[in-house]
């Protein structure tokens, strides 16, 4: 079949201002939902149904268990992000990106990584063969050349002078986010390198701490600063509401990472884990998250209000407001419910940033946590980060590759399928008698990611 020509812009490989077009990072959303559907949120379906119908949990569940959680933090959600960042970014700044050539290969680095650790990690726990000791090592190893070498791009791209005053004001106001959360990438990276290692002496599971200072630094690292720093560039274009302070992304990017220093540290040091460092790195994440989440809610409730000063200089008024008002309207229609996706986001991330608050607080009395971890990783990694993505992707992947998404109902599908999945995960973590049927609740949950994961790759297909 002839391709229509409109169809065949997005394929050229650079664009008229030599930026990397998206068809140079488009690869990296496909392999981003491949590995969700077929990986990280399959396992998820079957770590969730295996204690409802009695399977025996043995070492082969909980190394299950590991490698689902790295393959949707460095899978799934990372190759996401990161195929967004690295289109969007060098725009930002006014420069093109530098390195293309080697996108493809930090691509197949990292799928290959993933891959290996998928197979080779449930294998080693029920033969501990040498064999596939020797892939567990090579995946970590192969996401060491992968990562940080995404974070070595931008520093190539940032050191760069860009001919625009306003591009370079718009790329440093989100500045401490972008280059601490690739720093913490590029450290999550190195570290689960030494877990692959460690694993190895450990019959195939990586140590406790090990783990969760992976996920730490996966989740709150590298992902939550991303989407905090997206969001504060991108929503105030897709949404039209006020852009965020520069002022106040500095201030809460500084209190932020300060705050994830001081829980790593208490997860590192003997002892500390329920100190005073991991109760105060708790509780400044905490506050930020609800600082941001509460000024971007306050901006989303009136995001179809125009700024006084703009109404006040259009010679028409009512038909600038009632135009807006269309636009709106029309939004709706080709996109769906994809505002709301966001706003139901940043609740969850609200949800789980006071989980962190009270968690900071009860470290810091009484040296307990009320809150599992679990409850709030799930919170930010399912109801925040996922949903973000769900709800920016269908608004803005249609501008980027010129093609629409499958149907604006396929939006509300994910919108109900994600905050049920999210639901079903954080509820039945709360303690039994808070919430009868938690295990059914807990089975449910994967089926439910997986089918919100299905709906949002069958949606976007078409535009990648």
């Amino acid at each position: 079949m002839k391709r229509n020509s409109m169809h065949s812009l997005p394929l050229v490989s650079i664009d008229h201002r030599s930026h990397v077009s998206f068809a140079r990072t488009a690869p990296y959303l496909r392999s981003s939902l491949l590995l969700a559907s077929g990986g990280g949120f399959a396992l998820a379906t079957m770590l969730t149904l295996t204690p409802l119908f009695g399977i025996s949990l043995g070492l082969w569940w909980e190394a299950l268990v590991q490698t689902h959680g790295h393959l949707q933090l460095f899978g799934w959600a990372t190759l996401f992000v990161a195929g967004i960042a690295l289109y969007f970014l060098p725009r930002l700044r006014g420069i093109p990106l530098a390195c293309p050539a080697l996108l493809p290969w930090i691509l197949g680095a990292q799928v290959s990584s993933l891959l290996l650790r998928l197979l080779s990690q449930p294998l080693l726990v029920i033969t501990g063969w040498l064999f596939w000791k020797i892939l567990l090592v090579l995946s970590g190893a192969l996401e060491v050349l992968a990562l940080p070498v995404l974070f070595l791009l931008l520093v190539l791209t940032a050191s760069r002078t860009s001919a625009k005053k306003s591009t370079v004001e718009g790329a440093r106001s989100i500045a401490p986010f972008i280059f601490g959360a690739f720093v913490g990438l590029s450290l999550a990276a190195l570290l689960n390198l030494f877990n692959c290692i460690t694993a190895l002496t450990n019959g195939g599971l990586v140590p406790t701490t090990g783990d969760e200072a992976n996920i730490t630094l996966g989740l709150f690292g590298f992902l939550v600063p991303v989407a905090l720093a997206m969001s504060a560039r991108m929503l105030p274009l897709y949404a039209r509401i006020q852009p965020f302070p520069s002022r106040l992304l500095w201030v809460l990017a500084l209190v932020y990472f300060g705050g994830l220093i001081f829980w790593l540290s208490g997860l590192f040091i003997p002892g500390m884990v329920f100190g005073p460092l991991s109760g105060l790195g708790l509780m400044a994440i905490g506050i930020v998250m609800l600082l941001f989440t509460g000024y971007f809610l306050y901006l989303m409730r009136n995001r179809t209000q125009l700024p006084p000063q703009i109404v006040a200089l259009a010679p028409h008024p009512e038909q600038l407001v009632k135009r807006v008002r269309q636009r709106t309207q029309e939004e709706r229609l080709r996109y769906g419910p994809y505002v709301a996706l966001i706003g139901t986001a940043y609740l969850w991330g609200s949800l789980g940033a006071i989980f962190m608050v009270i968690d900071g607080i009860a470290v810091l009395l009484f040296k307990a946590l009320p809150i599992t971890v679990d409850i709030i990783q799930h919170s930010f990694a399912i109801g925040f980060i996922t949903l973000l993505i769900c709800g920016i992707a269908v608004r803005m992947l249609p501008g980027l590759s010129s093609k629409a998404i499958r149907s604006p109902w396929l939006v509300t599908a994910t919108l109900i399928l994600g905050n049920l999945a999210t639901l079903l995960r954080v509820g039945s973590l709360l303690p039994g008698p808070m919430l009868p049927g938690s295990e059914v609740f807990f089975a449910l949950s994967g089926p439910t990611g997986l089918a919100l994961i299905l709906c949002l790759a069958i949606n976007l297909w078409p535009a990648l």
